[in-house]
């Protein structure tokens, strides 16, 4: 046969077995840490699909609690994808930074209002920059009369507050103190610098091992396709705090592809990290760090619902992939992960590899035959 391709042998994880040796570590003393970027660490290396519909807040902050994180998916507006974020980072953090504020001259209707939607039980009360009060849950629980103004039925004597600077350590005395569930944290002028709570020391103790930012807050990560919103979606994602946006497409290695990832750095440079995939060769993982990539995503069609190799006949066995892939990666000192894609029941994996045809081909093919007919019938 002319023009033969040099082919090579290349293996997936089912075509090879660790070797068993002599071992002295006990599972005790197992590190599962890892770096998803060269600036974000992990606790436990599970990072949740970007896939419609997987992971919104309640996910992916179980996940960051755990130590790993959570990527928030694109089937949704922009807006509510980035009020998703908020969400995750207000959730916790060792000192809110920006908490919710509210001026002294606005009403106890909304008053209530805000903490009903923030899902908080006090706000730092404000004269322009100036603090001058909190209202909590206990100062206005039987008040009846929503129409008074904040400032009306505020704890404003005798104020608690601590500098900036100080530890949660002995944040933690003073809460216990004074008996009260906030802190106030004030600059030298007399203004809000961010809040300390309760509830959010006694989650740092609960959940040790979560994967935090610089400011105590839980990390997480949002998708983004490729489409006319990409840039916007990728730029309210990052004035919402996020920490990764996730680019996942089918084939990484593509003009399209390597165009968008070039667009967002150039916006928005090191305000956010960027995971981009997948890819199955060095070839590609090079063109995706040139184009500004912090971490490269491998796997063409390796898992039973995810059929790309088996429909389209592209791809390369997930082993010698991601061999290859973090071989060039490493030069650049630049992460890689690939999917491990899991099932609740059998049900769930027949389900998700096609169903009762086999495969999603097929299935897609029967979807579409189904709805040419239907707008035949209906005679568009």
């Amino acid at each position: 046969m002319k023009n033969r391709p040099p082919f090579e042998v290349a293996l997936t994880f089912d075509d090879v077995l660790l070797v068993p040796q002599k071992s002295s570590i006990l599972p005790r003393k197992v590190d599962i840490r890892t770096r998803l970027t060269k600036d974000i660490a992990m606790n436990i290396p599970l990072l949740s699909a970007a896939m419609d519909t997987v992971t919104e807040s309640r996910m992916a902050i179980a996940l960051a609690r755990e130590g790993g994180m959570g990527v928030i998916h694109k089937n949704l507006t922009v807006a509510d994808q980035a009020k998703i974020v908020d969400r995750v980072k207000r959730s916790e953090s060792g000192m809110i930074m920006d908490p919710i504020t509210m001026d002294k001259d606005k009403t106890i209707r909304e008053a209530k209002a805000a903490m009903s939607h923030y899902h908080v039980s006090g706000l730092p009360v404000l004269d322009g920059d100036k603090l001058v009060g909190i209202l909590t849950n206990r100062d206005i629980r039987f008040e009846t009369n929503l129409d008074l103004k904040v400032y009306e039925r505020m704890t404003k004597e005798n104020l608690v507050t601590v500098p900036v600077g100080t530890t949660l350590e002995k944040a933690k005395d003073i809460l216990q103190e004074h008996r009260i569930e906030k802190l106030l944290v004030v600059d030298d002028n007399g203004k809000l610098a961010g809040l300390i709570t309760v509830k959010d020391i006694q989650k740092k103790e609960d959940f040790p091992n979560a994967c935090i930012d610089k400011n105590g807050r839980l990390r997480v990560g949002a998708a983004v396709g490729v489409g006319v919103d990409s840039l916007e979606r990728a730029e309210a994602l990052a004035d919402a705090d996020v920490d990764i946006v996730v680019i996942d497409t089918a084939h990484g290695h593509s003009v399209g592809v390597l165009a968008k990832v070039s667009s967002i750095k150039k916006k928005l440079g090191d305000r956010i990290g960027l995971i981009v995939g997948n890819v199955a060769t060095a070839d590609a993982v090079d063109a995706l760090i040139d184009a500004g990539v912090d971490c490269v995503k491998v796997g063409i069609g390796s898992g039973a619902s995810c059929t790309t190799r088996v429909i389209a006949g592209v791809g390369v066995p997930q082993l010698t992939a991601v061999m290859n892939c973090v071989d060039a990666a490493a030069k650049n000192d630049i992460p890689v992960i690939f999917c491990v894609l899991t099932d609740n029941t059998m049900q769930q994996a027949i389900d998700r590899s096609g169903g009762k045809h086999g495969n999603k081909g097929t299935e897609a093919a029967i979807a579409a035959i189904k709805m040419a007919q239907l707008r035949k019938d209906a005679r568009f």
